[in-house]
């Protein structure tokens, strides 16, 4: 779900809770309305009232228009106290400062934004474990402490760790970094990467998350088969673009082309962006042509280490 969708079913998701409580609130009216004949004859008046204020204030017969409000205050406050007796409350809006309408003062109302950021991190949660990838539930302990080329596992995934949480904190999307996670299978580039969108996605920006097979088959077959490019242009317009497994789709001159343009053009806009891989850098620049390995050459490149961490769990799973 792309944000502009998230925006488009926040507001018809609002608009379709605003027409159904006006629609049961002007039911209660019409049927007081037929019960009690006051108050059907203070409805009339008060609408034959407020289209004389209107003409009187452009005359600018002051006398006139201060007797009609005095009586149009009597007959609302009359009004008031009828409805109380019935029990009919006004409508009771979810939003007391949009009154459900979505803007305040030409603008979109927070309301919105947040039924929007609720919308993309549901689709997101239906694809993607965003409840089990997070910064608290990343376990260091999986990293050994030293292993047999002398090196600490441990050491420089707690320096990733906290490279992530700081990215999350300062995160600009016009100034932020692109990042490279390289690394075997099973070392958590996948949980930290989503753990970044989780905390991105809370805090309002427009976040785009996929495998790079996902992402780039929807691309392709947008432009050959649907002749569009909407998924393109997300991909090229949102605050961070994650590409998860890069090198798990097949590759083709297409793809290669591709790849380099959102690479190239989110680079040329200041754009960050995140990739996940287990390629080396000599295998990125055979498989996607070396000036797309050139591009990545700049990001903030982080190396995974340590052992498979799955293959860690499904041995504890078994013992």
């Amino acid at each position: 779900m792309t944000r502009e969708q998230s925006y488009e079913i926040a507001f018809e998701k609002q608009k379709e809770v605003l027409t159904y409580k006006k629609a049961v609130f002007e039911m209660a009216i019409a049927n007081l309305s037929k019960q009690n004949p006051e108050f059907a004859d203070i409805n009339n008046r008060l609408a034959q009232l407020g289209s004389s204020i209107a003409i009187t204030v452009i005359s600018g017969d002051t006398a006139s228009l201060d007797e009609m409000q005095s009586e149009m205050t009597a007959l609302s406050s009359r009004r008031d106290e009828i409805l109380k007796q019935a029990g009919i409350t006004d409508i009771k809006y979810d939003c007391s400062v949009c009154r459900d309408t979505g803007y305040v003062n030409g603008k979109i109302c927070n309301c919105i934004h947040n039924s929007a950021k609720k919308l993309v991190i549901e689709s997101l949660s239906s694809a993607l474990p965003l409840e089990d990838c997070r910064f608290d539930n990343f376990d260091l302990n999986y990293y050994p402490q030293k292993s047999d080329d002398g090196t600490s596992p441990r050491k420089n995934m707690t320096a990733v760790l906290k490279m992530c949480r700081e990215y999350v904190t300062n995160f600009d999307p016009c100034k932020s970094e692109s990042l490279l996670f390289m690394g075997n299978t099973g070392l958590g580039k996948t949980h930290l990467t989503i753990a970044i969108v989780y905390e991105l996605l809370n805090r309002g920006f427009n976040v785009i998350y996929g495998a790079a097979y996902n992402l780039f088959s929807e691309m392709e077959s947008e432009h050959f088969d649907r002749h569009t490019n909407t998924a393109y242009k997300a991909a090229i317009d949102c605050d961070l673009l994650v590409i998860d497994d890069l090198g798990g789709e097949f590759v083709s001159p297409y793809i290669q082309s591709l790849f380099y343009n959102i690479v190239n053009t989110r680079d040329l806009a200041n754009k960050p962006t995140i990739i996940n891989t287990n390629l080396a850098m000599g295998d990125i620049a055979a498989r996607y042509t070396p000036r797309v390995a050139s591009r990545l050459f700049n990001y903030n490149n982080e190396v995974f280490t340590g052992d498979d961490i799955r293959l860690q769990k499904a041995i504890q799973k078994n013992n």
